[in-house]
């Protein structure tokens, strides 16, 4: 089952990317043009991330496994405090 998730804001990118590295899928990032590349595999958008500035539709990713979910989840509450 695949997950998408948006995030309106990441105040940590450090955080965000480790999570990506150690989830146990992969997780695609969603591209303007409509396209996806998986920022596990993809240096180039791991530095996409680390420059951009979210705009208001946010950054949308899918998360191929359920178990990384959580986590993800997770950093997103912790981002609401």
């Amino acid at each position: 089952m695949l997950t998408t998730l948006t995030f309106c804001t990441i105040p940590n990118t450090d955080k965000f990317l480790n999570m990506v590295t150690q989830s146990c899928g992969n997780v695609m990032l969603h591209l303007p043009d409509g396209s996806m590349c998986d920022l596990k595999q993809s240096n180039i958008a791991r530095q996409f991330i680390r420059m951009m500035s979210i705009g208001k539709d946010g950054l949308r990713i899918t998360l191929s496994k359920e178990n990384d979910i959580s986590s993800f989840i997770r950093y997103m509450q912790e981002s609401a405090l």
